[in-house]
């Protein structure tokens, strides 16, 4: 994926003091920042494009996203077996049983995946791209999961350009 060095370039001095505030500031003290907020968007859509670019350029049943992937997708395979990845709704992933169920799923995988609760945007219609109707927020070990399992499921093949 992207490299965080090159996204903290492009922030600038003050994106970066902004960020650095907010993470030290006490949460009673937190307030919304609009370059935090600007910042946080632009990483998230650098990731949505960058995971993009991969599904065109690779053969995605071969992609791997994390050295984790097998433990995500044995874990994902057992928890949520029945979940339809071609076409995702809201409610499969944040109604009230759901987000039960994925909280779990995700705080398992804290300390073992890098940023695995950091704000991702997740493709709900597989066979679509990014696009402000096509997506969702939602954690990236969620993301992980789902992503990792459509391309073994050859869900992805679909989006890969060949020469």
């Amino acid at each position: 994926m992207a490299g965080f060095e090159h996204d903290l370039k492009e922030l600038g001095v003050q994106g970066i003091s902004s960020v650095g505030k907010a993470l030290s500031s006490r949460a009673e003290d937190y307030v919304n920042d609009q370059h935090l907020e600007q910042s946080w968007a632009i990483m998230t859509m650098k990731y949505a494009e960058t995971h993009f670019k991969l599904l065109q350029s690779y053969d995605a049943t071969t992609l791997r996203l994390t050295a984790s992937d097998d433990e995500i997708y044995s874990m994902f395979m057992e928890k949520f077996n029945n979940l339809k990845l071609e076409l995702l709704t809201p409610d499969d992933l944040k109604s009230e049983a759901a987000k039960t169920a994925w909280r779990e799923y995700c705080n398992y995988f804290e300390g073992k995946v890098e940023d695995f609760n950091f704000a991702t945007l997740l493709r709900l219609d597989v066979t679509k791209e990014y696009t402000e109707e096509n997506t969702i927020i939602v954690p990236r070990v969620q993301f992980l999961a789902i992503e990792i399992a459509r391309n073994r499921r050859h869900m992805n093949t679909m989006h890969h350009v060949t020469s």
